[in-house]
């Protein structure tokens, strides 16, 4: 069975004015984890998410830029899977730009591991419409740099809207795969600031994503959400557990 995860950068405006509310309101949901963002930056989260009843079972954090720091808040919170959130589109331009991202990830396995913690990469939509290195999809050159304990999640939605078939792309990674950003929406450019929108109710054809990745982690997220984001997550929480 898979688990349900909500990426709490969804609630960063409701978490900054009203934290306990808001974790609350998260709790309520049933969900069985949460992927906290930024940890290396909020002391409060472990303590937080514990008064609420909630586990972090991954979480985003910038690896590359302090891993001590992410490592320390890491283990506070008893996460056992850390991914590298983002990197600059301009890097995935070049197989040096992609070739300093996957070096930079491997530099950090042994370090985490020794502390029990998986490391990996969440990518956007730019991953998948950078230019081909040698013929290889530069998303696919990427992985093949990686060292073999770096796991993927893939951001569906961003994978779409990238020009990817994602249960294909689930079928090549298999395991490597852990975890999965499942969101839907009008499929524009994550830079545009277009609105996410309720599971099912856009442009994404989620059936055969969640179909072919039944025992991975789902993570609800919307970048940005119109109305108001924690009824739009409460109603994609319980669109992924109707399944």
């Amino acid at each position: 069975m898979a688990a349900v995860s909500i990426q709490l950068y969804t609630l960063r405006d409701q978490l900054s004015s009203d934290r306990d509310a808001t974790l609350a309101a998260v709790a309520a949901m049933g969900v069985d984890e949460v992927e906290p963002f930024g940890i290396e930056n909020f002391d409060w989260l472990p303590e937080a998410l514990a008064a609420n009843g909630l586990k972090a079972g991954s979480a985003h954090a910038g690896l590359l830029a302090d891993p001590e720091k992410v490592l320390a808040a890491a283990k506070a919170l008893g996460v056992t899977t850390v991914f590298q959130p983002f990197y600059e589109p301009e890097k995935w331009l070049s197989a040096d730009g992609i070739r300093e991202l996957a070096d930079g990830l491997n530099a950090q396995v042994d370090r985490f591991a020794e502390a029990g913690i998986t490391i990996g990469y969440h990518n956007h939509d730019w991953e998948f419409l950078a230019p081909a290195v040698d013929g290889v999809p530069a998303y696919d050159y990427f992985v093949s740099l990686l060292d073999e304990r770096v796991i993927l999640e893939v951001d569906t939605y961003w994978a779409t809207a990238g020009g990817r078939d994602v249960p294909a792309l689930l079928a090549t990674y298999g395991d490597r795969i852990t975890h999965l950003h499942i969101k839907d929406g009008p499929l524009q450019p994550s830079r545009s600031g277009a609105a996410n929108v309720v599971l099912g109710n856009g442009l994404v054809d989620i059936p055969p994503i969640l179909d072919a990745s039944p025992n991975r982690t789902w993570v609800v997220e919307f970048d940005y959400a119109a109305i108001d984001p924690i009824d739009e997550v409460r109603q994609s929480v319980a669109y992924l557990k109707e399944r």
